[in-house]
């Protein structure tokens, strides 16, 4: 089993071989998931990307959040 290094500010390196079996691309984006002690890596695919998405419209509807576009930009929401 490869041992990973995390840096400082939290980088973590994938070896080679399970960034090209999973297709992960230099400066692509992955999906982490926290599981009590365990932390779970996936390749950010489009269709993952847009459930991701579908979800925070549905939280922010049910909690009747609201911000205008000038907050958005000025909180980094969008990129």
């Amino acid at each position: 089993m490869p041992l990973a290094h995390v840096t400082r500010t939290g980088n973590i390196s994938l070896p080679k071989e399970w960034r090209e079996a999973l297709g992960i691309e230099p400066n692509s984006s992955v999906v982490i998931h926290r599981s009590e002690h365990k932390i779970t890596i996936e390749p950010l695919r489009k269709e993952r990307f847009q459930t991701i998405l579908k979800g925070l419209d549905e939280e922010i509807s049910r909690k009747k959040i609201s911000f205008s576009k000038e907050e958005a930009l000025k909180d980094d929401f969008y990129d």
